[in-house]
């Protein structure tokens, strides 16, 4: 095994997987607070977790995790897909 690969399935295992979880975190946490106190919705269940929806594909990546790019690009995902599933809520 490589010394630049990592184990299958590690999660976390770089700088950018963490910060790209920490962003998926905080866009499920907002927009469960924005969905329920502003616009007094009740989602669904795909809709509830769209930034989750995001996030597993990037886990699923074997060669380019934890690259500063992609991590960049899935966290940029996830912030217009939880705006576009409570801007279509707004609505």
């Amino acid at each position: 095994m490589d010394a630049h690969r990592r184990p299958r399935g590690t999660v976390g295992s770089s700088r950018y997987d963490l910060k790209l979880s920490l962003v998926v975190a905080a866009c499920l946490m907002i927009e469960a607070v924005v969905a329920k106190n502003v616009l007094d919705v009740r989602m669904d269940y795909f809709s509830q977790f769209a930034a989750l929806w995001v996030f597993l594909p990037y886990m699923w990546l074997e060669d380019q995790r934890g690259d500063r790019r992609t991590a960049f690009a899935f966290g940029l995902a996830a912030v217009l897909v939880t705006a576009a599933v409570l801007a279509l809520y707004a609505i």
